[in-house]
């Protein structure tokens, strides 16, 4: 019984020893590779590759004899390569690449060759073998790779994505724009995989020289193609991407009396002009629909939205008037009594009751008329909460304090735990701080530090501190009642009191720097209400110079560069202002955001990095 466990221990030493050979040799091809030591790994992935002719070990191998220039001892291991994976096309490509290291061009022509001539039917070999030549540079034999691809593959897969980006490379953006429309003319249902494969080049902040290719090649196959509406669709999506909504507009407009779509498409147009500032085109889009008929499937959402945009289009203006509100206002009441009162219109009785608590100063109305939306009986719980937080913020800006705060609680309590309930419970501390319960609100904000949203956290903390900053003694504290009352009449849009408050508290000695810098950022707010930009920026530029280590120039910054990216419309501004919050801020709140606007304006994939820490 003995003999055979000595054996068998024995034969399980020598495994466990060649095991440990072969781990000791890879350890140190890796380590000789790494160090670009390629004469020292020679011999050790000679070793482990004749045990295991993986490719990681054949890459690694054959490279370690290109850079040591043993041509032949390399050439001979591809040849092996081969035998072992005679599908593997992309080894013709290594063997062609061998002969052109070793000067041979006619060896690597022949090469390269007969790797394109053995192509089969398999898709996979055929996009392996094209994309290597693309990743070489070798356009022509790429595209000669997937033209063989069609010819032969049994599926008629047509490799005309993989075509476009070869012509990408090349720089031909002609050629790459009419092989993305020919994948169009073979199935509209590419529309998505062209659009964004398109998006790669055209756009807003991309070469205007590509964009112009690109729709002067388009509209090439829309004259040619007049039966084929996929192109239009296109040049719509193209409009889109310029912000070209009149002429977007025009289009969608053809092509909706056309094909009799109901206005769907136009609706769409609408709300992506309202979400980019575009009103008077979302206005006219809407007006579209609601011409249409009360019949049509958008006729309520259009009517509504219509009002919104209205709206949102005479608050953007700053110099509006109280005419202009009534009007407005007038037109609010109009289409409610044509759609009647219901949990359908609730936006509509929102947003009436925001104008007239805000900007008709007719608190009583808008409170009548959010009472009357929260009572209705099939409304769902979410909104009837969104319309009692709009409740309460009438009620304070009215003055009716305490009842706004109970209104702020009771959906807090509802809510608890959700951003909704820490949404009111947010609002319901900032009113604390409004009235001079610095303490009180202090306390609720320190619990909303761990809100679940993180805007709801940092809102709770920036307050949270500021009001820490500047309760350490009663001299402190009075510019901070004082800039608490110039807050509410900023929500009250008391723009001219709140700047007066503001420009009093800038002179008191006792103002402390956290303070200062709370004052320049609220100038800022009220110079945008009033489209004076350009006040905004010096305001915002301010903080950043003079602040550059306190509590809000990254915040500055952010704001700053918003105002130059959507209101000032310059792009390079901004995304110089997104680059400095990446580089010098990067633990900043703002800096998640910073860095995918950064990709968009500057037309990179990549975004700046910010130095790592010392330590």
């Amino acid at each position: 019984m003995k003999k055979p466990a000595l054996i068998g221990l024995f034969i399980l030493g020598l495994i466990s020893a060649g095991i440990a050979q072969v781990s000791t040799d890879e350890q140190l091809a890796t380590q000789y590779y790494q160090d670009k030591e390629y004469d020292k790994a020679i011999p050790y992935y000679e070793k482990i590759y004749s045990k295991n002719p993986s490719n990681y070990n054949y890459h690694n191998y054959l490279d370690c004899l290109e850079q040591t220039k043993d041509y032949k001892p390399a050439e001979k291991l591809i040849k092996k390569q081969m035998h072992q994976e005679p599908a593997n096309l992309v080894l013709w490509i290594d063997l062609g690449t061998l002969y052109r290291a070793e000067g041979d061009e006619k060896q690597t022509k022949t090469a390269f060759e007969k790797g394109i001539h053995n192509i089969t039917s398999d898709r996979n070999q055929v996009l392996a073998l094209g994309q290597a030549f693309l990743d070489l540079k070798e356009w022509d034999y790429a595209l000669a790779t997937y033209k063989k691809g069609k010819s032969i593959e049994k599926d008629d897969y047509p490799f005309l994505f993989e075509t476009a980006a070869v012509y990408r490379a090349m720089g031909n953006i002609s050629l790459m724009t009419d092989t993305y429309l020919d994948a169009l003319i073979l199935s509209p249902s590419y529309i998505q995989s062209v659009q964004d494969a398109l998006q790669i080049d055209f756009g807003e902040y991309k070469d205007e020289s590509k964009n112009t290719i690109i729709k002067k090649e388009l509209l090439k196959y829309i004259q040619h193609n007049t039966d084929n509406d996929i192109f239009a669709e296109l040049l719509i999506w193209m409009q889109i991407q310029e912000k070209n909504y009149a002429d977007a507009f025009i289009q969608i407009k053809a092509l909706d009396k056309r094909k009799r779509e109901g206005g769907w498409r136009m609706l769409n147009l609408a709300r992506t002009c309202v979400n980019n500032e575009a009103y008077d085109v979302a206005i006219e889009a809407f007006q579209y629909i609601i011409d249409l008929g009360p019949k049509g499937d958008n006729y309520s959402q259009a009517k509504t939205e219509q009002l919104k945009a209205m709206y949102q289009k005479l608050l953007a203006g700053g110099n509006y008037t109280r005419p202009e509100l009534i009007t407005l206002q007038t037109k609010y009441k109009q289409t409610l009594n044509e759609l009647s009162i219901s949990s359908t219109t609730v936006q509509l009785m929102q947003d009436l009751a925001h104008i007239e608590g805000f900007y008709l100063d007719e608190p009583d109305s808008a409170i009548t008329l959010l009472n009357t939306a929260i009572a209705l009986p099939d409304l769902p719980n979410t909104t009837r909460a969104y319309c009692q937080v709009e409740l309460a913020d009438v009620l304070m800006t009215s003055g009716r304090v305490w009842e706004a705060s109970l209104t702020y609680s009771k959906v807090k309590d509802a809510f608890k735990q959700e951003p909704l309930g820490e949404e009111a419970r947010l609002k319901n501390a900032i009113l604390l701080f409004y009235t001079g319960n610095f303490a009180w609100a202090k306390a609720e904000l320190d619990v909303l530090k761990a809100a679940t949203t993180k805007l709801t956290a940092n809102d709770a903390m920036a307050l949270s501190l500021l009001i820490n900053d500047n309760t350490q003694d009663s001299a402190s504290m009075y510019p901070l009642q004082l800039y608490a009352h110039a807050m509410l009449l900023d929500f009250q849009n008391h723009d001219d009191s709140a700047a007066i408050y503001l420009d009093s508290i800038g002179k008191m000695n006792a103002t402390t720097q956290s303070l200062k810098e709370e004052l320049l950022m609220m100038h800022a707010t009220i110079a945008i209400k009033k489209t004076d930009y350009a006040s905004a920026a010096k305001y915002y530029q301010e903080e950043v110079k003079d602040y550059a280590d306190g509590m809000l120039p990254d915040k500055a910054l952010y704001l700053l560069a918003q105002l130059e990216e959507k209101k000032l419309k310059d792009p390079d501004k901004a995304a110089e202002y997104y680059k400095q919050i990446i580089l010098n801020y990067p633990g900043s709140f703002f800096v998640e955001d910073a860095r995918d606007r950064f990709r968009h304006l500057s037309k990179t994939d990549a975004a700046p990095t910010a130095p790592a820490p010392l330590n």
